[in-house]
């Protein structure tokens, strides 16, 4: 079981908490619950409620859209932070390639510590405008 300090390492390597101060993260952190997805589990359903979010530590995950693999993402990488963020159905499944280990926050929960610490939220949406300013 990881400490909250090992929790922070691991998130503050995402580009979605970049931005965010380490005091702030570790909240998040401390909210972080690790999971284990065996090869070929699904973290997710496309069309699934966005409910959660996962920070990969370890593993390989791959993401379809109608079947077809759009995207692999390996450590460090967040999987289905946009869609909880918007409050939004997963436009995608993501199914586990390898043995996955993650870090998985819950929607509610995360809202719950944007909404208490304006750093925390000051850093997602700084990473995000940085995002959206970059995408081709």
């Amino acid at each position: 079981m990881l400490t909250v300090l090992e929790k922070v390492n691991i998130l503050q390597k995402v580009p979605l908490f970049h931005e965010v101060p380490t005091e702030s993260l570790a909240r998040l952190a401390a909210l972080a619950q690790e999971v284990r997805y065996e090869a070929g589990s699904l973290l997710y359903r496309e069309n699934d409620a966005a409910e959660s979010m996962f920070t990969l530590m370890e593993g390989e995950v791959v993401l379809l859209r109608n079947g077809q693999e759009t995207e692999k993402l390996a450590p460090p990488s967040e999987v289905g932070a946009l869609a909880m963020l918007a409050d939004q159905s997963q436009p995608d499944s993501a199914r586990a390639i390898q043995l996955t280990l993650a870090l998985q926050l819950d929607q509610q929960e995360f809202y719950d510590a944007m909404a208490e610490d304006f750093n925390l939220t000051r850093g997602i949406l700084r990473a995000l405008a940085r995002a959206a300013a970059t995408a081709p």
